[in-house]
C-alpha cells in the first residue's frame, strides 16, 4: 500500500518529489505507486472563532468575559479552503498504509500537521520526516530514518497549548481593554507583542526624562618623531577623564601646555586572541543584515526563506541554534567542494579541503547538546555554479555571501591583536607654585571632577593593532564586541565619544621617552539613549529575560526570549501595522497610541517579559514530557480570569490618542433592530446553496461545516473591526488611477516594485492585474482589487515587501497575505483582521 506525505509548502512538496524521482508536474498531488505527496499552504486550520462556541461570545460585552471554552474547536481557514478540501480528501482515504508528517521540523510545523490530521478525522499511523535541508541528499537521508509520530506527541502538545494560550490571553485581553476604553478604538494586545512594545516605550521614556549635562575633557595630540603618525591621549585622574566645570579643564590645559614635554611613564602590551563568531541563527542573521544592509527583519527572513526553498543554497533558516551536530562532520568535504566552485570562495576553501582529518572538528562549532530542532544556518552541498549565482537577486546574493563567509570563517584560526596602554606624565613648570589645599570632594557621584587635580598631569592612550588576520581575512568583517554593535551600545548609554580610541595605532615607544605634544580642550554634552534600531530590538527581544529575578525563568528566556527567531519579524511588523510603532529612518519609534497603551495598562503582567518566560519554561518542559498540558491550561485560564478582573475594576483613563494613519474611531455600536433580519435568514456571502440538516459523517466535520458557515457580524463587532489600525507611517498621498488612466499593458511601475517571486524583474501593468516582467518564466499575478478593495501603489509595494498589507474600509478591515510561490488564486490570502493573539 502507498503512503501519504503532507508538506507545509508547495515548494517543499516539489523538492521532495524531485529528490525521490516522482513526477512533480502541475499543482499536485504528486503520485507514484509507493508515495502520494500533497501540501498545505502554511496554516490551513485555526482555532475556531469565539462565536463558534457560544452565540453570546459574538458580541463584545463584559458579560461574555472571560471566554473560556470547555474544549477547543478547529475550523478551516476560509482563504485556503480549496487546498484544505484536497488535503482532507487524501487524509480520509483508507488505501494508505500511513501518513508522513513532512511539515517544517519544529513546534509550529508539528501544529500545522496535527490540526489537519485531527479535523479530517484521519486514523492512519503517523511517521515523521525531520530534515533541516532540502537538498536531495538530505531528503534521502531523512527518509532512511523516519520516526514514529508518537515520538513527537509531547512537542505537539506544547504547540497546541501555546496556540490555545495565545487565543485565551489575546482575545480576552483585547476585548477587555477595548471595552475598558469605551470602544473608542480597538486595542490589540498579546503576550509577545505587548512586552515588545513595552521595551520601545520604556526606551522612549528614558529619552524623554533624560537631562543632558555638559562636561569637558583635555586631550593631547602626541608625536614620537616627525615622520611618525600622531596619536591622541586623554587627561585622566583617578580613572576620571571628565571635568564638570570648564575653568578647571582650562586650567589643566594651560598647566600641561606650559610644563615639560610629556614623558612615557608606563607602557604595557598584551596579545589578544579573538575567535571567529558563532554561526548564524535567524536572529543573528537578521541583526547583521539590518546593520550592514538596512534590511528589516521580515525582509531578511523572506530572503533567507527564498535561499532555502527556491534556490536550495542554505539550510533551514528558522533556527535558534548557532552550532552544528557532529553527524554533519562527514559532510564538510562536500560543502567545501560545492563552495569551491565559486571563484570568490576558492582561496578560502582550498586550505580547508587540504586540512588534516579531524582538525576541523572544533567544540566551538560542533556541539550536539546546543543544537535544538535545527542546526545553525549554513550553505548546502549545492554547487555554486555561475548559473546558480546569476539566478540570485542582489539582496539574495548579499545575504548568501554573508552566510557562506560566516561558515568558512568558523574553521579558520583566531584573529590576533596587540593592545597597547600608555600613560604619559607631564611634569609641572619650574618653579612649582604651592598647591592649594583641596576643599570638598574631588569627584561627584557621577564621576565628574569638581576641582583641579594636583600635579603631575597624566594622559592615557590606548591602541589596538591586528597582528594576524585569521578568520577576519575570510569574513571581511565581524560582529564582535569591538565592532559596530559595541559602538551602538556605547552610543546608547550616555555620551557621544569615549575618553580614548582603542582602535588607533600607536608607534613603538619606550619608557622614559619624551614626545612632542599639543593640548586642546573639548566641550561635550551627554546624549540620551538612542532609539532602538531593528537589530537592537531583536537583541533586546532575545535577551528580554536577563533581568528576571527567578533563575528558572532566566534560563528559559535564554533559549527563547520574547517570541522565537521565526516570529520576531512578524511581531515587529504587527506593531507597525496596528499603529503602535512607526519607522523613522533606521529607528523604531512608539507612537502616542503605543505609549498610552503601555503607560495606562491596568495590569503590568501583559507588558512583562516574565509572562513569556513562564510560558516558555513550561512549554519547553512539556515538549520534553516533564509538564502536563491540563495543568498548563488550568493556570492559563486562571491568568485570564485575573487579567479580566483587574481591567474591569480599574478606572478608565483619559481620551486615547490616535497615531498617524489610524482611522477615526467609529460611533458607539448600535443595538440590532428588531425589524432587522437575523443573520441566518440573510443571503450568505458564500456561493454555496444552504442545505437541509442531515446527519454528518463525522462529528468533527459537522463542527467544521457549522463554524465555517459565513455570517455577518453584529453592529458592535463590525464597528470594532472598523477601528483596526492601518499602517502607522502615513504614506505620501497616492492617487488611485481610474481604469481609463491605467498605463498600457507592459508598462513598468513607477517607482519600480521588484517581483517578490523571482526577485529578478520589476512588476508591470496589465489589463486587470499587475504581473512580473519576466512573465514567460514567472507566473506571479496580483489583481488590482482584493476583496473589493482597490490597491494603491503604496499598498502594492508594502504587500510585495512585507508579504502582507491591511486594507481598511467602512465595511470592515481585512488583511491580504501574499504567498508568491503559490499557484493561481492561492497567491493572495484574504483574512479578517486578527484580534489578539501574538
Amino acid at each position: 500500500m502507498p503512503k501519504l506525505l503532507l508538506c507545509e509548502k508547495p515548494s517543499v512538496a516539489r523538492d521532495i518529489a524531485t529528490a525521490l524521482g516522482i513526477p512533480a508536474r502541475g499543482t499536485g498531488p504528486f503520485e507514484s505507486p509507493q508515495l502520494v505527496i500533497t501540501y498545505c499552504i502554511g496554516h490551513l486550520i485555526e482555532l475556531a472563532d469565539p462565536a463558534s462556541y457560544q452565540a453570546a461570545w459574538k458580541r463584545w460585552a463584559w458579560e461574555s468575559l472571560p471566554m473560556l471554552p470547555a474544549a477547543f474547536q478547529l475550523q478551516p481557514i476560509r482563504a485556503t479552503a480549496a487546498q484544505w478540501s484536497v488535503v482532507r480528501r487524501l487524509l480520509c482515504r483508507r488505501d494508505f498504509s500511513s501518513v508522513i508528517n513532512a511539515c517544517d521540523a519544529g513546534r509550529e510545523g508539528e501544529l500545522i500537521f496535527r490540526f489537519c490530521y485531527e479535523l479530517s478525522g484521519c486514523r492512519l499511523p503517523i511517521e515523521r520526516l525531520w530534515i533541516s535541508s532540502l537538498t536531495p541528499q538530505a531528503i534521502k537521508r531523512g527518509f532512511a530514518s523516519l520516526r514514529p509520530g508518537r515520538d513527537y506527541d509531547a512537542l505537539a502538545a506544547a504547540a497546541r497549548c501555546r496556540a490555545q494560550a495565545d487565543w485565551l490571553v489575546g482575545l480576552n485581553a483585547t476585548r477587555a481593554l477595548t471595552l475598558w476604553r469605551g470602544r473608542a478604538q480597538l486595542l490589540s494586545v498579546g503576550r509577545v507583542q505587548t512586552p515588545t512594545l513595552a521595551l520601545l516605550v520604556r526606551r522612549e521614556d528614558d529619552i524623554t526624562r533624560f537631562v543632558p549635562r555638559d562636561y569637558f575633557q583635555v586631550s593631547a595630540t602626541l608625536q614620537a618623531q616627525p615622520d611618525t603618525p600622531p596619536f591622541v591621549a586623554w587627561f585622566t585622574f583617578a580613572d576620571t577623564p571628565r571635568f564638570a566645570q570648564k575653568p578647571h579643564a582650562q586650567q589643566v590645559q594651560a598647566r600641561s601646555a606650559s610644563g615639560q614635554p610629556p614623558v612615557v611613564e608606563s607602557l604595557s602590551e598584551r596579545e589578544v586572541r579573538e575567535p571567529p563568531p558563532l554561526l548564524f541563527d535567524l536572529g543573528a542573521l537578521q541583526r547583521t543584515c539590518n546593520r550592514r544592509f538596512s534590511l528589516t527583519a521580515q525582509q531578511t527572513l523572506t530572503t533567507a526563506q527564498a535561499l532555502y526553498e527556491k534556490h536550495k543554497l542554505i539550510s533551514y533558516p528558522r533556527t535558534d541554534s548557532r552550532h552544528l551536530s557532529r553527524d554533519l562532520a562527514d559532510q564538510l568535504d562536500k560543502l567545501f567542494s560545492a563552495l569551491d566552485q565559486a571563484p570568490q570562495y576558492r582561496p578560502h576553501c582550498q586550505p580547508l579541503l587540504h586540512s588534516a582529518p579531524g582538525s576541523l572538528l572544533r567544540g566551538r562549532i560542533f556541539a550536539d547538546h546546543k543544537v535544538t530542532d535545527h542546526h545553525a544556518i549554513i550553505p548546502t552541498a549545492t554547487a555554486l555554479t555561475d548559473s546558480k549565482l546569476a539566478a540570485l537577486s542582489s539582496i539574495e546574493r548579499r545575504v548568501h555571501d554573508l552566510i557562506v563567509r560566516r561558515f568558512l570563517s568558523a574553521f579558520y584560526p583566531d584573529a590576533e591583536f596587540r593592545e597597547t596602554r600608555v600613560i604619559l606624565c607631564v611634569d609641572p613648570p619650574s618653579p612649582v607654585p604651592p598647591p592649594a589645599p583641596p576643599v570638598g570632594p574631588l569627584k561627584d557621584e557621577a564621576g565628574y571632577l569638581l576641582q583641579v587635580p594636583p600635579v603631575p598631569d597624566r594622559y592615557l592612550a590606548k591602541g589596538r593593532v591586528r597582528v594576524v588576520a585569521g578568520w577576519q581575512a575570510v569574513s571581511g568583517f565581524g560582529d564582535d564586541p569591538s565592532g559596530t554593535e559595541a559602538h551602538a551600545r556605547r552610543a546608547s548609554t550616555e555620551d557621544s565619544a569615549e575618553a580614548e580610541d582603542p582602535r588607533q595605532e600607536l608607534p613603538l615607544l619606550q619608557k622614559g621617552q619624551r614626545l612632542r605634544a599639543t593640548f586642546a580642550l573639548a566641550s561635550k554634552r551627554t546624549r540620551p539613549p538612542v532609539r532602538y534600531t531593528e537589530a537592537a530590538l531583536l537583541s533586546a527581544m532575545e535577551g528580554a529575560g536577563k533581568q528576571l529575578d527567578d533563575q528558572a525563568l532566566r534560563q528559559a528566556m535564554q533559549r527563547a526570549g520574547l517570541g522565537t527567531p521565526a516570529t520576531r519579524a512578524a511581531i515587529i511588523e504587527t506593531l507597525c501595522d496596528r499603529g503602535y510603532v512607526e519607522r523613522q529612518a533606521k529607528a523604531l519609534c512608539p507612537t502616542p497610541l503605543g505609549c498610552d497603551l503601555i503607560r495606562t495598562l491596568p495590569t503590568t503582567e501583559l507588558a512583562s517579559a516574565e509572562l513569556t518566560g513562564t510560558w516558555e519554561a513550561r512549554l519547553a518542559a512539556m515538549a520534553q514530557g516533564d509538564d502536563l498540558p491540563a495543568l498548563f491550561q488550568r493556570d492559563i485560564e486562571a491568568l485570564v480570569q485575573r487579567l479580566v478582573r483587574a481591567i474591569a475594576q480599574s478606572p478608565p483613563p483619559a481620551k486615547l490618542p490616535v497615531s498617524s494613519g489610524t482611522p477615526p474611531a467609529p460611533p458607539p455600536p448600535r443595538k440590532p433592530s428588531s425589524a432587522r433580519k437575523p443573520s441566518s435568514a440573510r443571503k450568505p456571502s458564500s456561493p454555496r446553496k444552504p442545505s437541509s440538516p442531515r446527519k454528518p459523517s463525522s462529528p468533527r466535520l459537522a463542527q467544521s461545516s457549522q463554524r465555517s458557515a459565513p455570517t455577518t457580524p453584529p453592529p458592535s463587532r463590525r464597528a470594532l473591526l472598523r477601528t483596526s489600525v492601518a499602517p502607522s507611517r502615513a504614506p505620501a498621498p497616492l492617487r488611485v488611477r481610474p481604469l481609463a488612466q491605467i498605463p498600457s499593458p507592459g508598462t513598468v511601475l513607477d517607482p519600480p516594485v521588484r517581483c517578490p517571486r523571482c526577485n529578478n524583474a520589476p512588476l508591470i501593468w496589465g489589463r486587470a492585474a499587475w504581473g512580473c516582467q519576466a512573465f514567460r518564466t514567472c507566473s506571479l499575478v496580483i489583481p488590482f482589487a482584493i476583496a473589493g478593495r482597490r490597491l494603491t501603489l503604496h499598498q502594492l509595494a508594502t504587500l510585495c515587501r512585507t508579504q502582507q498589507v491591511t486594507l481598511v474600509r467602512n465595511a470592515g478591515s481585512v488583511r491580504a497575505r501574499l504567498h508568491p510561490h503559490a499557484q493561481g488564486s492561492q497567491v493572495i490570502q484574504v483574512l479578517p483582521v486578527v484580534i489578539g493573539p501574538g
